[in-house]
């Protein structure tokens, strides 16, 4: 089986630290596109729901289209009958939906500027354990002051980005406990981008680990959706805005997750995550710039956070692109 630590070329990793910071960019988009179709039809979980759905039809199309595609999804059966793939792996679709929740629930609390801090502060944990442990079947990496320093600066510099948000005069304890969903979620976002990863390479196909992330994550979503909307007296389905642009959350969340699939095997979860916050900060300033949302405003902390997430990236990535630079391309 390939060592997603194995020794990478020089520039194979500055490729795939670009490809990981564009990948990024389509977060704030998703974002964007879902936060929209949330209001629109008052239901954080329902509009999951659709985008997430949205984004497996895509994928069902592209499995009818593509033989490529079509012997990915074989080979994941192959690798499932022989126990190269436990079953369970395929959950990783959950922790995706674990995420919407959190952020469902804790935005409504407190915000979206601490909802990204902690959110972020768990993803950068998570890459660290996850490498760390070298979960789930790689070999584990070791927690360097380089490492550690360039996980914490990213939280700072994310927290930086997002000051001019902040709210005062909440329930501390109300914050602190409700903050604890989506740090849950970030750390649990590393455990997925693992699973994808490995999925990713016993398939030789990222198709497959993002084709069953969306299978599993609508699943969830869509019965999540039942439940609370016959709990609230809802309909059972809302009435859907005609805005095409609210309907693109599938399609960028497609974007994201087969990035991820295809690249924490060859720079590792915690490289992914610092470079993809990086691209996050700056998707968010370009579509404040030229397109902001009601209430939104480009500040110098914003700018400052944005630029002090491509020093951690340099940070984290020093000693590795050295490393490959002495083997040679």
């Amino acid at each position: 089986m390939h060592d997603r630590h194995s020794p990478t070329s020089h520039r194979s990793m500055l490729g795939g630290l670009a490809l990981s910071i564009l990948a990024g960019l389509s977060l704030p988009m998703q974002s964007r596109a879902n936060g929209a179709l949330a209001a629109a039809i008052d239901d954080s979980v329902a509009a999951a729901a659709v985008s997430f759905g949205s984004g497996f039809v895509l994928l069902g199309i592209a499995a009818l289209a593509y033989p490529a595609a079509r012997r990915a999804l074989g080979r994941l059966r192959q690798v499932l009958r022989d126990r190269t793939l436990p079953v369970w792996y395929l959950l990783a679709g959950v922790l995706g939906a674990w995420l919407v929740v959190a952020q469902s629930i804790s935005v409504r609390v407190f915000g979206v500027a601490l909802f990204s801090i902690a959110l972020i502060a768990g993803q950068t944990v998570g890459g660290l354990l996850v490498d760390r442990l070298g979960f789930p079947r790689s070999t584990p990496r070791p927690l360097t002051a380089t490492r550690i320093g360039a996980a914490a600066l990213t939280v700072v510099a994310v927290a930086w980005s997002v000051s001019g948000g902040l709210h005062a005069g909440d329930s501390l304890a109300t914050t602190a406990l409700v903050a604890l969903l989506p740090l849950s979620a970030g750390v649990l976002s590393g455990f997925q981008q693992g699973l994808n990863g490995f999925t990713s390479t016993v398939t030789k196909a990222p198709f497959a680990a993002t084709f069953m992330n969306f299978l599993v994550g609508t699943t969830a979503l869509l019965l999540l959706t039942v439940v609370t909307r016959i709990g609230t007296g809802k309909a059972l389905v809302p009435t859907m805005p005609g805005v095409w642009w609210m309907y693109l959350g599938g399609a960028l969340g497609i974007v994201f997750i087969f990035s991820g699939a295809f690249l924490v095997p060859r720079i590792g979860v915690l490289r992914f995550t610092v470079t993809a916050v990086a691209g996050q900060l700056t998707g968010s300033l370009l579509l404040d710039l030229l397109w902001p949302a009601a209430g939104s405003q480009v500040t110098w902390a914003t700018i400052g956070g944005t630029l002090l997430t491509f020093a951690a990236i340099a940070w984290s990535s020093a000693p590795d692109l050295r490393r490959a630079r002495r083997l040679g391309d």
